[in-house]
């Protein structure tokens, strides 16, 4: 193969030294046949041969890429569909931003069609979660509601069992002070339940007609409060014009301290008329117990006078009528308390237990 390169080179050399010659004008000394140029034709042929199966075994062997040549101009004027451009385009071709946001598009329109169903099913799902949570919630609340309605129902009925014994303590003058204030503290009881117990009525969904239920437990909270004034006005009333001794001989007088003592009762008294309730069973008891402590003022100044004066037997007299004046504003206390028991019990058998 080497003989035939180095026979190739030196017929190349000759063939260009006879052309040189023959364009300067010179006649060339060596001289060309037929058979030459047909020999070194087919030694140009055998040469590329040779030539293209060298290149192949030195591709197989090292596996390395042959570096392909470059387009002539006028292939590149020419347009020749046949040039293949192997320049890698991630290196050399610009970004071509249109296709760029074709694709981005593309992306969204693919992604449209399975993201809005999905978020679809995902907001479906949350709200029924939360419609069975919230139904689930009321229905336990119900129960709890119920439960304690129960309970509630219980104590309001046996503390509206108490009201007769309470309408009994609050109107009769038997029971000392220590008895109406224990009635009222058990009044305060049954008003905070039937409270309680309305409070749960109204979050109750298995009772559909409230409006009985509310009146009969406005009629129980209207006694409830009315006896509750009266004991108060029981409790005020106790200390109007009471009276511990109205000495009426000389051994027994202290001028300065029964003005004192007589004093404080008229002051006390006024005190507690002016906070006394207004009860249309005790309007003309309340209007009685102004003009008593109107003439329980007028009666201790002459009471007074008469034992300055050593008049004795006119304090004696003066002392009973201040007695009369008390006797005859408890009787008239007395009289109104008998006008509310009888009202309070027909108001209490009004009232019905409580479902």
């Amino acid at each position: 193969m080497m003989n035939n390169r180095l026979n190739l080179f030196k017929n190349k050399t000759t063939s260009n030294k006879i052309k040189i010659l023959d364009l300067l004008g010179f006649e060339s000394d060596v001289p060309l046949n037929q058979s030459f140029i047909e020999n070194q034709h087919e030694i140009s042929q055998e040469d590329d041969i040779s030539k293209q199966t060298f290149e192949d075994l030195l591709k197989i062997t090292t596996e390395l890429p042959i570096v392909e040549t470059k387009p002539s101009i006028e292939d590149i004027f020419t347009n020749n569909p046949n040039i293949v451009d192997n320049t890698p385009t991630d290196t050399f071709n610009p970004l071509n931003i249109t296709q760029q946001i074709q694709k981005v598009w593309s992306d969204l329109e693919s992604r449209r069609k399975w993201v809005l169903p999905v978020l679809i099913s995902i907001l479906s799902i949350l709200i029924v979660t939360l419609v069975s949570t919230s139904i689930l919630s009321y229905r336990n609340d119900q129960s709890t509601i119920i439960e304690q309605s129960v309970d509630l129902t219980n104590i309001s009925n046996d503390y509206i069992d108490l009201f007769p014994t309470l309408i009994e303590i609050s109107t009769n003058t038997f029971y000392s002070k220590y008895d109406v204030s224990n009635a009222s503290a058990n009044l305060q009881q049954v008003t905070s339940s039937i409270i309680e117990y309305n409070r749960n009525l109204l979050a109750r969904d298995d009772i559909e007609n409230k409006e009985p239920i509310q009146n009969n437990i406005n009629n129980i909270l209207l006694l409830a409060n009315e006896l509750d004034l009266v004991i108060s006005y029981r409790i005020l009333i106790s200390e109007i014009l009471i009276y511990s001794e109205l000495p009426v001989s000389e051994e027994e007088v202290n001028i300065e301290q029964l003005t004192t003592e007589l004093s404080s009762i008229i002051a006390q008294s006024k005190i507690n008329y002016s906070n006394l309730p207004n009860l249309p069973e005790f309007a003309n008891h309340k209007n009685l117990v102004e003009i008593a402590i109107i003439t329980a003022e007028d009666l201790h100044g002459r009471y007074l006078a008469a034992l300055r004066n050593n008049e004795y037997d006119v304090a004696n007299s003066i002392s009973t009528a201040i007695i009369l004046n008390k006797a005859t504003e408890i009787s008239a206390f007395e009289k109104s308390l008998e006008n509310f028991k009888e009202k309070s019990i027909l108001n209490y058998e009004k009232i019905e237990k409580l479902p």
